[in-house]
């Protein structure tokens, strides 16, 4: 089991560009975070449409797999709360990586020139 092919806004994608630069990490453990950072800040289904007139960015297939995507998909039913078949899976994986992008380009934009965060995402 793994994540299929899921279109990242062009602000999504800027803003996992600036994590990945600020936490010298690649992409893929870039895209885990902000799934653990929407899906650990949300309360229930995320309802927001993050669409913008930027060009998509494709995240591949596979980046999320095995143990990991049985885990992200448990805690994503856990919190909607609902039974999900593997589209909706798909879809709400997206609208968490989103969420989770969001809060964290709102917590970079926050952080004082000596606050480092590395330590601030643990949060």
């Amino acid at each position: 089991m793994a994540n299929r092919r899921m279109n990242l806004s062009g602000t999504g994608k800027e803003t996992l560009d600036l994590l990945c630069e600020v936490l010298e990490i690649d992409r893929p453990q870039g895209v885990k975070i902000a799934l653990a950072k929407g899906i650990a800040n949300a309360t229930g289904k995320i309802n927001d449409d993050f669409k913008d007139g930027k060009n998509k960015w494709t995240i591949p297939d596979n980046i999320i797999k095995d143990k990991e995507f049985l885990l992200f998909k448990h805690l994503i039913i856990n919190e909607m709360h609902v039974a999900l078949n593997e589209d909706e899976i798909t879809q709400s994986m997206l609208l968490y990586i989103e969420y989770g992008l969001k809060i964290i380009k709102q917590e970079i934009d926050n952080l004082s020139s000596l606050e480092d965060y590395r330590i601030i995402v643990l949060n």
